[in-house]
């Protein structure tokens, strides 16, 4: 409407412990997997008459190299942070607990079967490990919290540069209002890192841990 030059892109987010899982219940290869439900994406929003210039997935060689790149260069501008972090592991599942598998009470308002890392009833967010009596999503069974080395972004870093992009006119003011609250109480450390087993691109010379994108 606008006279622009348009492309219509999109993707699917193919990474995480829910792929991995689901791979491994249904007897497949991650891979084969996310391969299956790109076709069954493309089937079900064609059947809407909805097409894409470019529909790609996260998984992929032009992804990993870009991922990399983004890695080395945060690196080498001292943007990135080693840190020991306490996270809940399932001894049965034998793995470390994403937000979303964890339920327990809410730190703050006292709200039960809430979720590892917010509270849908005061709006609360906290660490899985604040929850009060958590759970495993998957065995029921109460997490164990262990130390773990992660990698950080320090997204403080970056705060002036976030500041002029917020404010350059093209955002919805709405938007741009809640970004400058955010801003305003200070950008924590964004850790990029996941532990095995885990789906995803490996994180160089640190074996055992993936990029979480």
């Amino acid at each position: 409407m606008q006279g622009d030059r348009v492309s219509f892109v999109c993707a699917d987010d193919a990474h995480g412990t829910p792929i991995m899982l689901k791979a491994e219940a249904e007897g497949v290869r991650p891979e084969t997997l996310i391969e299956g439900m790109r076709a069954e994406h493309e089937r079900d929003l064609g059947r809407f008459a909805i097409s894409f210039d470019h529909y790609h997935s996260t998984h992929s060689p032009e992804n990993q190299e870009l991922v990399l790149a983004f890695y080395h260069h945060l690196a080498e501008g001292g943007h990135l942070r080693i840190r020991t972090i306490r996270q809940m592991y399932d001894p049965k599942a034998r793995l470390f607990l994403p937000d979303r598998y964890i339920r327990g009470t809410c730190p703050r308002c006292g709200t039960p079967d809430q979720y590892g890392d917010s509270c849908e009833n005061c709006g609360a967010s906290y660490d899985p490990t604040d929850l009060i009596s958590p759970r495993s999503s998957l065995t029921g069974l109460a997490p164990e919290a262990r130390e773990t080395e992660h990698v950080f972004v320090r997204l403080e870093n970056f705060k002036e540069l976030l500041e002029t992009f917020v404010h350059q006119g093209s955002l919805d003011r709405g938007v741009q209002r809640k970004l400058d609250e955010w801003l305003a109480s200070g950008l924590r450390d964004w850790d990029i890192t996941r532990d095995a087993p885990y789906f995803g691109f490996p994180i160089p010379n640190r074996p055992d841990q993936y990029f979480y994108v």
